[in-house]
């Protein structure tokens, strides 16, 4: 069984696009490991493309601060990007939000699936790939441990379990522009990080034309 495994979309819709269609069809599940809105200015639009492809998705950091209206730990260019993505969200995009659990544990074809924004012991954490070590899966005891939060892919295999960051779909942080996520091959035991490119021009100039700060759409080029 083929899953996709995707993270941090941050309202890229046509990195998410990109992504979706790059997938291998045989693909049987998708999952996402929140932050679905924040920085791009394709919110709903994300959590429309999200929904017509049933990716189960937990919630992320910035889709906590959009629904409570709270950006207290956030820079300023967070905080803006969240605040116009709340005051633009329709109410059935923000119940979607608020549907989301924090977490996620599954079981496919009887292999454990734990997944998490930052880390299964906080949320907020970031697990930088320095950061990884094999007691990360004490705390959940899954076969497979997948993490968001930082847009930075890896993938580490332990005796006990494999953990594993798809990246970021819309706002890659590791040098690398190319939207990033994953495949995991539950019957062969294989991991894969993929990227594609998208159209970043585009996502650039929407992002002037909502009155996004500027930065937002430059650090796209660059892949941090």
């Amino acid at each position: 069984m083929l899953l996709g495994v995707i993270s941090d979309v941050h309202g890229n819709l046509p990195a998410l696009i990109e992504v979706i269609h790059d997938m291998p069809e045989d693909v049987e599940l998708l999952l996402c490991a929140g932050d679905v809105v924040g920085y791009n200015p394709y919110p709903c639009e994300v959590i429309q493309e999200l929904k017509l492809h049933d990716v189960l998705c937990i919630r992320g950091n910035h889709d906590r601060a959009v629904l409570t209206d709270d950006y207290s730990r956030f820079n300023p260019y967070a905080a803006a990007a969240a605040r116009w993505t709340r005051s633009v969200l329709s109410d059935a995009c923000m119940e979607y939000l608020a549907g989301l659990k924090d977490s996620q544990g599954l079981l496919v074809n009887g292999v454990k699936i734990a997944m998490h924004h930052g880390a299964p012991f906080d949320e907020d954490y970031y697990v930088f790939p320095d950061r990884v070590s094999e007691e990360l899966l004490d705390y959940d005891e899954p076969d497979i441990l997948i993490l968001g939060h930082t847009h930075v892919p890896f993938i580490q295999e332990y005796p006990d379990g494999v953990i594993l960051n798809p990246g970021s779909v819309g706002q890659p942080r590791d040098g690398d522009p190319r939207a990033s996520y994953a495949l995991i091959d539950i019957d062969n035991w294989k991991f894969e990080i993929r990227r594609v490119e998208y159209d970043i021009d585009l996502v650039e100039r929407k992002i002037i034309e909502t009155g996004l700060p500027a930065f937002l759409g430059e650090r796209l080029h660059l892949g941090h």
